[in-house]
């Protein structure tokens, strides 16, 4: 009697280690730092803070995935937290700001990159928002002696130049 319950009880015990190590099997997502935040600028307004219309920032990454090890591949989800803010005002604000998903392997060789929309919407009277948005449908096909980790899903802001160079002058990389 002993021996059988030894036995059942390693049974549960292995059978949760192995839906855990499922969970490591999903490439990591993360938030491209110098791409993090967004400052739109009021038109003709001065390129300083003193003329910003609104400003946004992506605060977080998550991913969750379907593996298929037949197909060494993944289909992945991921769900990025964003913040906005903006001057105090009576009215009722939306924007709409360019962002990209890409899959990198090996940290420095990007393999898919796509441009998507985020709609940040200022309630009248609203200065601060918070708000999520997801992605789905992120396919990575496996190198056939690749390991998951070597994936990585980023995420930023598509920004111009100046854009960018505004987030690195200001240090503009956190709400």
């Amino acid at each position: 009697m002993r021996a059988i319950l030894v036995v059942l009880l390693s049974t549960l015990l292995l059978s949760g280690c192995v839906s855990d190590e499922s969970k490591g099997l999903c490439p990591s997502a993360a938030i491209l730092v110098p791409t993090s935040a967004l400052t739109v600028f009021r038109e003709n307004g001065p390129q300083d803070p003193s003329g910003e219309l609104y400003s946004v920032w992506m605060t977080n990454a998550n991913t969750s995935c379907d593996f298929d090890k037949k197909q060494h591949s993944t289909l992945s989800e991921v769900r990025l937290m964003l913040a906005a803010k903006r001057a105090p005002t009576g009215e009722d604000a939306s924007y709409r700001v360019p962002y990209f998903v890409t899959v990198t392997h090996g940290g420095n060789r990007i393999l898919t990159k796509k441009l998507y929309f985020a709609n940040v919407h200022f309630p009248a009277g609203e200065s601060v928002v918070n708000f999520e948005e997801t992605v789905a449908g992120v396919d990575i096909k496996f190198d056939r002696n690749a390991k998951v980790g070597e994936y990585q899903i980023l995420a930023g802001f598509q920004l111009t130049h100046s854009q960018l160079e505004y987030n690195t002058q200001n240090n503009k990389y956190a709400p």
